[in-house]
């Protein structure tokens, strides 16, 4: 099953619990890293690479620590994962300059990949991370279009 990789659940973790903080209120790599068992030394490198596409700000000095500088309304889950993991694709065959071999014997898999591959970018670029703080008070909110009740 496709999933997210920590860096991405650390990030997401990290957007989350500062999007519920009041504006003027900032939270520390070391708070985040303690409060959820994450390495610290991860969780400052995921905090660089989202402040480096202005996501978060970071604060230094002793009272220090990150804020969201994102509108969590307007921020993207796509925007996240391409701060933290930049823009791939879901095979090698997707990429702009990608190729494999079974495209040289005629790839039998190539267009549903493709679908697979619009269908999970329109998601992440309609997917909000208001939508991620609000689904994690009550996850039943997320339950994907026509599945049954309870999943």
């Amino acid at each position: 099953m496709f999933r997210f990789n920590k860096d991405m659940e650390y990030a997401l973790i990290s957007l989350v619990e500062m999007s519920r903080l009041p504006e003027d209120e900032l939270v520390s790599a070391r708070e985040l890293s303690e409060r959820y068992s994450i390495p610290f030394k991860l969780l400052a490198r995921i905090l660089q690479k989202l402040g480096s596409d202005g996501i978060v700000a970071a604060t230094k000095g002793p009272k220090g620590g990150y804020r969201l500088t994102a509108d969590p309304q307007k921020l993207t889950l796509g925007t996240v994962i391409r701060a933290v993991r930049g823009d791939e694709r879901i095979a090698d065959c997707l990429e702009a300059d990608g190729h494999c071999a079974q495209e040289d014997c005629g790839c039998i898999i190539k267009p549903i990949v493709r679908v697979f591959q619009e269908k999970w970018v329109a998601f992440v670029e309609n997917t909000t991370l208001d939508e991620f703080a609000a689904g994690s008070d009550n996850p039943a909110d997320l339950s994907p279009v026509g599945a049954p009740e309870g999943t």
